[in-house]
């Protein structure tokens, strides 16, 4: 007698979960579009290749008179269009920051966390101080009857004093941050060794050369080295969790 019992086909493939490719290619961007425009926006500040090569080993008093006499003779483009280039980079350090503490969350919770408040921290007060330079260049609608008095006051507020001393000094967190997180990284082999020591080494070389453009164009590209294998991580279609 013939078995009538079917056999069923139980289909056990689990569900598609959603698809966050189109996520993970945005944020490859902005970690892309960080290193881009600030390089850019370091490499509007010279005028030629010898004044990018030479290097200081301390911080000059910044010559805010000039700055005042570019800004009241319409020669102080270069200067708003270099620190609003900077100033758009910020949000996008700021993504650099957190997709990192990302990946070395599951490694070490505590060196994320700890990366990601003071790189958080750190940005907040970087947009605040380049903020502050834009700011400057309100000057350029002063009368010329009045320049002696408006001349004095950009001179005082160019001192790293009050506030803008406060903020530059916490600006100082993001760079410490991109330390902390390229340390755990390395120890937890999730990048390779050389791309985390370009991090921390271009860290370093801004909070030592701070607000020297030179210094800061050339920690600007190894931080870029250090950031191409998270690019291409989150570029892949298919990416595998930390």
């Amino acid at each position: 007698m013939p078995d009538r019992s079917s056999s069923k086909t139980t289909d056990h493939s689990s569900p598609k979960g959603p698809d966050h490719a189109p996520i993970k290619k945005l944020l490859a961007l902005a970690l892309l579009a960080f290193p881009v425009l600030s390089i850019l926006g370091f490499a509007l500040h010279f005028h030629s290749l010898h004044g990018f090569f030479h290097f200081k080993w301390t911080r000059p008093p910044y010559n805010a008179e000039s700055l005042f006499n570019a800004l009241v003779s319409e020669r102080g483009q270069g200067f708003v269009l270099a620190h609003t280039i900077v100033y758009l980079a910020v949000p996008f350090l700021l993504a650099s920051v957190l997709v990192l503490s990302w990946y070395l969350f599951r490694h070490y919770q505590w060196m994320a966390f700890v990366g990601a408040f003071l790189g958080i921290i750190g940005c907040l007060a970087l947009a605040g101080v380049v903020s502050t330079w834009l700011s400057f260049a309100a000057v350029s609608g002063v009368h010329p009857e009045q320049y002696d008095g408006a001349r004095a006051a950009l001179v005082e507020l160019t001192r790293i004093q009050g506030m803008l001393k406060w903020n530059t000094f916490c600006s100082y967190g993001i760079f410490a941050g991109l330390i902390v997180l390229a340390t755990g990284l390395w120890s937890s082999r999730q990048f390779p060794k050389m791309n985390m020591i370009c991090i921390i080494i271009g860290s370093l070389l801004f909070m030592l050369f701070m607000d020297m453009d030179n210094w800061m164009l050339l920690a600007t590209i190894l931080l870029f080295i250090g950031l191409i294998p998270a690019i291409k991580r989150l570029w892949q279609k298919k990416v595998t969790p930390p």
